[in-house]
């Protein structure tokens, strides 16, 4: 169990962590929703030049999305780890309820689980 002090520590670092993640957030979707060609972007129309303008647009939308998601999945993890820091339920392995060792958590200040429990759930 962690010290009032080193739950402050924590809170600061997912603090951050979240601040940089919003950060990342924003900038992910204002990639998404930039013009990249035709009339909007100074061009003479809206058509793209090539077909494979049209495909690279759309890849990069995909990967756009993806990032979004994967962001917003942070955040949320994140965000709970606040709070069960509130709850004084941080650094407790959720299924094994053994402590998460320090090292994990430097790595993944998130983290839910030990890595024993972690591996785990990976392979079902």
């Amino acid at each position: 169990m962690f010290t009032q002090a080193e739950f402050h520590h924590w809170s600061e670092i997912l603090l951050r962590l979240r601040d940089r993640l919003d950060v990342d957030s924003a900038h992910i979707r204002a990639e998404a929703t930039h013009p990249s060609d035709g009339e909007s972007a100074g061009g003479l129309s809206n058509r793209p030049l090539h077909l494979a303008d049209l495909g690279s647009r759309e890849s990069e939308a995909r990967v756009n999305i993806a990032l979004a998601e994967n962001e917003a999945m942070l955040v949320a993890e994140v965000e709970d780890a606040l709070v069960r820091i509130d709850e004084q339920r941080f650094g407790i392995c959720e299924a094994c309820r053994e402590p998460i060792p320090a090292t994990r958590l430097k790595a993944l200040p998130y983290a839910r689980y030990c890595i024993s429990c972690a591996e785990k759930f990976e392979h079902r």
